[in-house]
Parts: C-alpha cells; sequence; structure tokens
C-alpha cells in the first residue's frame, strides 16, 4: 500500500473571494479522481464504479461519478456480463476541517489562521497490479478568522472545525499599547500647553 503524497493548494487572504470549505472538498475529490483516472489504461474507456463514502460523504458520490464522465469514461455501477471491465472501489475514512492557532496580521490587523482540509481512505483499482491503495490529500491556505462561519457549512458537520481560541497574550498587549499611547498623548499635550 502506498499513500498519496498531500496536494498543497496554497490561496492567499488577498483574492477577492475565498473557496468555502465543501468548494475545497469538492477540489479535493476532483484531485483524486484525476489522480485515479491517470492510472487506468488508456484502452479502457468503462468503468465500474463502487463508492463506499458512508452516509455522511455520501454527498461527494455525483461529484465522483461527474469526473469520471468529465474525463471520458462510461461509469457503470452495477457489473455488467462482459468481464474485463476494469472496476473501481473508493473508501472514505476520514474528511474534516482543521484551524491553526490565531496570529495577528500586523499589530491591529485581523486576526488570521492555516486551513487544513483533508479527505482520506483507499481506493482499489483492478486494472493495476498495485492493488489497494491509500489516499491523504489536504489543502491548507490562510483565512481571516472572521470568515470562518462563512465559509463553515453547518448542514455538513465535516466542513466544520475548532475554531481555535484567541491568545491571551496578543488580547493582553493590544489595550495596554493603547492605553499606553493615549496616555502618552495626553502627557504630552499637557507638558507642551505648559510650557
Amino acid at each position: 500500500m502506498r499513500a498519496l503524497p498531500f496536494v498543497l493548494i496554497l490561496n492567499s487572504i488577498v483574492l477577492s473571494q475565498t473557496k468555502t470549505n465543501l468548494e475545497v472538498f469538492y477540489t479535493l475529490n476532483d484531485s483524486l479522481v484525476k489522480n485515479i483516472v491517470s492510472e487506468i489504461p488508456e484502452n479502457q474507456k468503462t468503468v465500474l464504479l463502487n463508492l463506499n463514502l458512508g452516509k455522511k460523504y455520501s454527498l461527494f458520490s455525483n461529484r465522483i461519478k461527474n469526473g469520471f464522465i468529465k474525463s471520458g469514461f462510461k461509469v457503470l455501477e452495477q457489473p455488467p456480463d462482459e468481464l474485463n471491465i476494469p472496476e473501481v472501489n473508493i473508501v472514505y475514512e476520514e474528511a474534516g476541517v482543521n484551524y491553526s492557532e490565531m496570529e495577528r496580521e500586523g499589530w491591529f490587523g485581523d486576526y488570521i489562521t492555516l486551513r487544513k482540509i483533508f479527505i482520506k481512505g483507499n481506493y482499489l483499482q483492478t486494472f493495476s497490479e498495485k492493488g489497494m491503495n491509500e489516499f491523504n490529500i489536504a489543502a491548507v491556505d490562510t483565512i481571516k478568522v472572521d470568515d470562518i462561519g462563512k465559509l463553515e457549512n453547518s448542514s455538513f458537520p465535516f466542513t466544520q472545525g475548532e475554531v481555535p481560541a484567541e491568545p491571551f497574550l496578543s488580547s493582553l498587549i493590544e489595550p495596554v499599547i493603547a492605553i499606553g499611547v493615549a496616555a502618552a498623548a495626553v502627557i504630552l499635550f499637557f507638558s507642551i500647553r505648559s510650557k
């Protein structure tokens, strides 16, 4: 068994529209399908596709099938009379979202966090001697903490991650700096005025 390498998709906060967590999951599924398709012999244009996604991830069923169809394959869900048709069996074990600890973007900037979205599982391919392959595909980017609620989908719990707590030190330092600057301005104002 060999695991597919992590696929890193790096986005920047500067982009006008950050992809939602569900959109990133769709991108990861597309990457998985492209990898499987690249291993199918070119003379094969029909596959028997079995998806074991469970209720939790059944949302991806149509996306995966559509990926094979867009790649030029006829997708069968029932075994045909013909015995020489490659079979692909995809099993999802886990999918989720992880956020790193918050950081400030500059002194008084927005809080940002690294977002890691991943899918794990395996697939068995009868058209190759490799047998079962494990996959672990992830996308990592930086997002604003304030946007997390907009990027998650409450209908699909796997698109939600645990939001990190605000760092204690930075939440304490900023008010102290602001008060210090205000106090210095008042002292300067009155010392200059008294002279």
